[in-house]
């Protein structure tokens, strides 16, 4: 987690966080995070629901003395690359990645740092020497950038494959699930990747998985849901704390053409204790203290 400096709310700058309006339950993740945004500036922040039309958004931020904005969700980081050129801006709460069209932003991803996926995997599977992932390069090449560095860094080998679309996808997914199964290996599924066919591909690798007694784990927890080994997923609150920090940085640098976007490391875990159980793998009670979320339901 991102250290948060401490201050006073007399010098607690102002900070404007803007989110979708949504229904629950999604309006209570945002609120959760606002929450934590709080939690770290000590102070209140002024918050606005994001409309259709924000054309209005620039001028009211300026009349109302907004120092630094956050934003979240995907209609925050559209409303970001407006501001971004005239005010401080941190993004959260949705996918991210230092490119060209992000220019000037500083943020969290909503995917997980891979050095937090691949320490959870060593500590539940130390004898895994092979992580595959399949991936599609025009989105995720900068996470997988990241996973390479972390890999190496934990003495494992990081089998990347780019698939330039579904069908490409489905023939890599086969000869990994093929090559894995002598053991010795596991299996990454990215979140928010094109790459995935949830509905026909997911099942099928699932299904080969338990057969073969593989390890999948994967970026998004509903997959812990629907049969993988285990995901890391976000803590809203710090999340929020840690946007906090980050937008106190980049308060104190103003306006800037810096790119800086960071993984998500404010994490919880879950996991599928009867696919645990069907790998071998055993939990005594302080592991299962450290679980967050348990599938199936108790």
């Amino acid at each position: 987690m991102m250290a948060v400096p401490q201050w006073s709310q007399a010098d607690a700058p102002s900070v404007a966080v803007l989110y979708p309006e949504l229904r629950e339950p999604f309006r209570g993740v945002f609120l959760e995070i606002v929450e934590g945004i709080e939690a770290g500036l000590r102070s209140p922040v002024k918050s606005y629901a994001l409309t259709n039309d924000d054309s209005a958004l620039k001028s009211q931020l300026a009349q109302e003395r907004v120092e630094v904005a956050i934003t979240l969700g995907r209609s925050g980081l559209l409303a970001a690359r407006k501001l971004a050129d005239t005010l401080p801006v941190v993004v959260g709460a949705t996918f991210v990645s230092p490119d060209a069209e992000n220019r000037g932003l500083a943020g969290i991803t909503l995917a997980p740092a891979p050095d937090a996926l691949f320490d959870r995997l060593r500590r539940l599977a130390p004898e895994i020497k092979r992580v595959s992932v399949v991936y599609d390069p025009k989105s995720k090449t900068w996470e997988i950038e990241q996973a390479r560095k972390a890999a190496r860094e934990r003495g494992l080998t990081l089998n990347a494959l780019p698939a330039e679309d579904l069908r490409s996808s489905a023939a890599l997914y086969r000869t990994v699930l093929d090559e894995t199964r002598g053991g010795g290996g596991a299996l990454w599924l990215l979140q928010d990747d094109a790459a995935m066919d949830e509905r026909a591909l997911l099942p099928l690798i699932l299904t080969e998985a338990w057969d073969n007694n593989l390890v999948v784990f994967s970026s998004n927890p509903d997959h812990v849901r629907k049969g993988a080994l285990f995901s890391l997923y976000p803590d809203n609150a710090g999340m929020g704390r840690s946007l906090a920090a980050m937008a106190r940085k980049r308060l104190q640098g103003g306006v800037s053409g810096d790119t800086d976007i960071e993984p998500l490391k404010d994490l919880l875990f879950a996991v599928n204790l009867r696919t645990a159980e069907h790998l071998g793998l055993r939990f005594d009670s302080q592991d299962r203290r450290q679980f967050d979320l348990v599938f199936p339901a108790p």
